[in-house]
């Protein structure tokens, strides 16, 4: 989170797997650790404002976004404690702002 937050452009390197990175971040919306999940979802928030601006990310986004919105419905749904609930709707949010197209899609 905080190396995109200050260094954005690191998602253009070339030896960055994007998709690894955007998959252990769905993965850890499913800890059960309040302060991972708590991290994850502010890594999506931070992320998904990017999708046009940074080719790769809007990609990885375009072809992996419908098991992102799973992870968070999930979560939504019972899978995460309550205290998490406005975390996984600021990533509803982002998602409804930056990737409207595909939202209506997945």
């Amino acid at each position: 989170l905080q190396a995109l937050k200050r260094k954005p452009d690191l998602f253009l390197c070339s030896n960055l797997d994007v998709k690894a990175v955007f998959q252990c971040g769905v993965l850890s919306l499913k800890f059960p650790e309040a302060p991972t999940v708590k991290a994850s979802c502010g890594f999506f928030t931070e992320l998904l404002p990017r999708c046009g601006e940074i080719a790769p990310v809007g990609q990885v986004v375009h072809e992996n976004g419908k098991v992102l919105l799973q992870a968070v419905l999930e979560g939504i749904g019972g899978q995460a404690s309550r205290s998490l609930m406005d975390h996984f709707a600021e990533i509803l949010f982002a998602l409804n702002k930056h990737c409207f197209s595909y939202l209506s899609v997945w």
